[in-house]
């Protein structure tokens, strides 16, 4: 998987740890749209050099936040339509 503003692609797990995240908030019953999900993670991690990644439902945003530790990613829906999707990525316990 190629990616936008890097060459490099994606190691597969980890798109499939982000498909596997995003497939529930897109379902019928959440009535999320990937047009409206965004991945935050920490500015240090590897994927935050991308503005997108392209998973099996479409292209998702990459945003970073100061906050998060590296290693914890989750991704979020953008407000606007009642309720908010949201599901880790990873998430360290």
């Amino acid at each position: 998987m190629m990616s936008q503003l890097s060459s490099k692609p994606i190691h597969p797990r980890a798109m499939d740890m982000i498909n596997r995240a995003i497939r529930p908030l897109l379902s019928p019953s959440k009535g999320c749209s990937i047009d409206r999900l965004k991945m935050c993670v920490c500015p240090d991690a590897d994927i935050a050099k991308y503005e997108s990644v392209e998973t099996s439902f479409g292209s998702l945003r990459i945003t970073t936040n100061p906050y998060i530790t590296k290693g914890v990613a989750y991704v979020v829906e953008d407000p606007g339509r009642g309720e908010i999707g949201f599901a880790w990525v990873t998430r360290q316990d």
